[in-house]
C-alpha cells in the first residue's frame, strides 16, 4: 500500500511538474485562450506525460498497478474540476476540458501497458 500511495504521488508530481515547466517556460497562462498550434502541442504533451504518469504509478506500485494508475487519473480529473469551478465563467477552459477528456485518461493508458507488461513477463 505504501508503494502505492508512493506511485500515486509520483505519478502526480511527473504530471503535475510537466505542466507547471511548460506554462512556465511558455509563458503562456493554462487559462488564457491559446493559439491553435499551443493547443495541439500543449495538450498532445501533457497526454504525453499523463501515460507517463499512469505508467510510473503501476511500475512503483507493483501488484495492483493498474489502481494506482487510476489513481493518478483521479487526481488529474479532480485538479481540473477544482480549477473550473474555482473559476466559473472567468478565462479559457481549453487545458482544464483536456485534462477531464484526454490526460486523465491517458493516465489509465499509462497504468494498463505497464500492467500489461508485467503479465507477461508474470
Amino acid at each position: 500500500m505504501a508503494r502505492g500511495l508512493l506511485g500515486i504521488v509520483a505519478g502526480y508530481i511527473i504530471f503535475a511538474g510537466s505542466a507547471v515547466l511548460l506554462f512556465l517556460i511558455s509563458r503562456h497562462d493554462p487559462h488564457a485562450p491559446a493559439s491553435s498550434g499551443f493547443l495541439v502541442f500543449s495538450v498532445v504533451y501533457g497526454i504525453v506525460f499523463a501515460f507517463l504518469a499512469g505508467y510510473v504509478a503501476a511500475a512503483i506500485a507493483g501488484l495492483g498497478g493498474m489502481l494506482y494508475a487510476m489513481g493518478v487519473a483521479i487526481a488529474i480529473a479532480a485538479g481540473a474540476l477544482v480549477s473550473l469551478i474555482a473559476r466559473p465563467g472567468k478565462g479559457a477552459i481549453w487545458s482544464q476540458v483536456a485534462a477531464l477528456l484526454l490526460m486523465a485518461p491517458a493516465a489509465l493508458v499509462g497504468g494498463y501497458v505497464r500492467t500489461r507488461q508485467r503479465q507477461e513477463v508474470d
